[in-house]
């Protein structure tokens, strides 16, 4: 089986290690990019094309909201995982297109619960669009 490539975006590295350790091993994804502020996750999200982006509301160079917003413009559908210290930016982050909201200081299992929820999601969304991709066999 193969596994879901995620890009996560934090400034802090030490946070950044913490969320790949718990990605990889509770939820058997795999964390294959790291950026360090909102232009560089923006860069690789667009280059790469992550399944998942777990990413920090508040980035140096652009903020988390808008990667969001750069992203979802381009009509991009990568999921979207936003993570603040604070739950004032719950709202601003859903608003920008985000699937999903998260507390930095939530508990291991809530933040992989909806970790996984959300790619998952996401991952069967991507499969219905290759599906429908696919020539009809029966118009051939």
């Amino acid at each position: 089986m193969k596994r879901l490539g995620i890009l996560i975006a934090d400034e802090d590295q030490s946070v950044r290690r913490c969320l790949r350790k718990s990605v990889e091993r509770h939820l058997e994804l795999e964390v294959r990019w790291e950026a360090d502020n909102g232009l560089e996750a923006l860069l690789l999200a667009r280059q790469e094309q992550p399944n998942a982006v777990i990413m920090d509301a508040r980035l140096p160079r652009m903020d988390g909201l808008e990667v969001t917003r750069c992203l979802r413009a381009a009509n991009n559908q990568v999921c979207i995982v936003l993570m603040s210290a604070y739950e004032e930016h719950r709202a601003e982050a859903l608003a920008a297109g985000a699937d999903a909201f998260v507390l930095k200081d939530a508990c291991r299992e809530a933040l992989n619960s909806t970790i996984l929820q959300i790619v998952n999601c996401g991952n069967r969304a991507a499969d219905a669009a290759t599906d429908a991709a696919k020539p009809d066999e029966d118009r051939l």
